[in-house]
């Protein structure tokens, strides 16, 4: 959905296309992959010390990391202006039922650091990657701000596979198995009124990566009309991060009936085209749409955001002609 926030871009400092980022990391990668093997050989006079080196190699990645944010944030933080964002609260404000300062193993977080770039400048095979391996990262690493944007840009792809690879990578990265234990730690946050934003955004993504989605549900349904707007709003995003058809009423009635302007902008936007719902899902939800094109108790404000759901969802722009709308609609289905 449309808001105010908007990226200028200066013509004095151009930024290095996706690709091109992309690839001078995994020349690196690669460099120092060959480095490594070729070290082996060396006579033991010549070696430089192991820590030396892995310190050299951190150093590297750690520079083109800051140059790939340099690269994403402007057009990063565009798509977060119509998307979604990470739950206000994280690992860090959980209290001592679970434990807040793991030791971080250095590899893995790098791994982890250098995945999630690639994934969020639109690398389908990284996002495989990350599918496969972050169940290995959880306990092992951390969130950063570095990893909180590569997350938060590739929530807002338009591939629903690299918005999987975020989910899970958020989970892992916050000390969320994906498993029992794990709903059973969110569950009990979600008990918590300090923790309950964080939970709701949380039980969605585990529920969307297939762990109690039906408890998740209900859960988060309890509070979609809790007295606290961050709740509420955490509550629409985890109903849509996890995607099912069961979520969609009641994200419309949330797009309808919340009193808080952000919710109901939060509820359209998981609607029609931020979470995890698939085409066919926000066509059906199209339907209810159309049909308030002209419903008169709709406020202003709703009624523009309708009109942009519908060209979100349709890739069509009738404005606010609801015949057309209709027609397109029918031809639909």
């Amino acid at each position: 959905m449309d808001t105010n926030l908007r990226v200028r871009h200066s013509a004095e400092s151009p930024k290095p296309s996706e690709a091109e980022v992309v690839s001078a990391i995994l020349e690196i990668e690669n460099a120092t992959q060959k480095a490594s093997a070729a070290g082996g050989s060396l006579p033991e006079a010549q070696a430089a010390p192991p820590s030396l080196v892995l310190s050299l190699k951190m150093l590297l990645l750690c520079f083109v990391l800051v140059m790939m944010v340099a690269s994403l944030l402007a057009w990063g933080v565009y798509r977060m202006a119509k998307g979604f964002l990470l739950p206000v609260a994280g690992r860090g404000s959980v209290d001592g039922t679970r434990a807040l300062h793991l030791a971080t193993d250095a590899m893995k977080q790098a791994e982890a650091e250098l995945l999630l770039a690639r994934v969020a400048a639109g690398d389908s095979g990284a996002a495989s990657q990350v599918l496969e391996q972050s169940a290995s990262w959880t306990g092992k690493t951390e969130s950063t701000p570095k990893t909180d944007q590569f997350i938060t840009t590739s929530l807002n792809l338009h591939d629903l596979k690299s918005r999987g690879a975020a989910l899970e990578a958020q989970l892992a990265l916050n000390g969320i198995p994906r498993d029992a234990s794990g709903f059973a730690t969110l569950e009990q946050d979600a008990g918590n009124p300090q923790h309950r934003a964080y939970a709701m955004w949380m039980l969605g993504a585990l529920g969307n990566r297939g762990v109690e989605a039906e408890r998740a549900t209900k859960i988060i349904e309890a509070y979609l009309t809790d007295p606290d707007v961050t709740v509420r709003s955490n509550a629409v995003i985890g109903l849509a991060l996890l995607g099912t058809d069961e979520t969609i009423p009641m994200l419309l009635d949330r797009f309808r009936n919340d009193p808080a302007v952000a919710v109901q902008e939060l509820a359209g936007c998981g609607l029609s085209e931020s979470g995890m719902y698939s085409p066919e899902q926000r066509r059906r939800a199209a339907g209810t749409l159309v049909g308030w094109l002209d419903d008169s108790l709709l406020s202003p404000q709703q009624r523009t955001w309708v009109t942009q759901a519908l060209q979100d969802i349709s890739g069509r722009n009738f404005g606010a002609n609801s015949a057309a709308w209709q027609d397109w609609y029918e031809s639909t289905r």
